[in-house]
C-alpha cells in the first residue's frame, strides 16, 4: 500500500503556478508601497524638525513660517493634505509682523498631519493612512 509520502505524482498545474506568481507579485507591490509610506513619514519628521527650529528662532509664527512649510511640503512625495498646528501659550497682543508670538522660554508643540494611500502597483488607493509627525521646542525670542 502506497502512502501519501511515497506518491510521486506532481499535483501542481499551470493555473496554480500562475495564481501563486500573481499573489506573490501583489504582496511584493504592497511591501514596496509600504516602504514608500515609511519614507514619507521620515520626510514629515524632517519637516517637523525644521519647523521647530524656525519657530524657536523667530519666537512664533509669521508669513515666513508659512512659506517654509509650503516649501518643505513641496519636497515631500507620497502625502496629500498636509497641515500643521501649534499648541502653545501666545503673547497677546502679537507684535508687529507676527501672527502668533511665543515668549522666551515658553514650550510649544507642533503637529504635522498628512494623508497617504497604500495601493500597490496600480495605485488602487485601497487603504488610507493618516501620517502624523510631532515636534517640540522652546521659544528663544524675548518679546517686550
Amino acid at each position: 500500500m502506497a502512502g501519501p509520502l511515497k506518491n510521486q505524482r506532481g499535483e501542481a498545474n499551470y493555473f496554480s503556478t500562475v495564481v501563486f506568481i500573481f499573489i506573490t507579485a501583489l504582496l511584493l507591490a504592497f511591501i514596496i508601497d509600504l516602504f514608500g509610506i515609511i519614507s514619507t513619514k521620515q520626510q514629515l519628521d524632517h519637516c517637523a524638525d525644521q519647523m521647530v527650529k524656525q519657530i524657536q528662532l523667530s519666537g512664533g509664527t509669521n508669513a515666513e513660517t508659512d512659506a517654509l512649510f509650503q516649501f518643505l511640503c513641496s519636497q515631500i512625495n507620497g502625502a496629500n493634505n498636509l497641515s500643521y498646528s501649534i499648541d502653545a501659550s501666545y503673547k497677546s497682543p502679537p507684535p508687529g509682523g507676527m501672527s502668533r508670538a511665543i515668549q522666551l522660554g515658553t514650550p510649544f508643540y507642533i503637529t504635522i498631519t498628512g494623508d497617504a494611500k497604500l495601493g500597490g502597483f496600480w495605485n488602487f488607493n485601497l487603504i488610507n493612512i493618516r501620517i502624523v509627525s510631532r515636534g517640540a521646542g522652546v521659544s528663544e525670542h524675548y518679546w517686550k
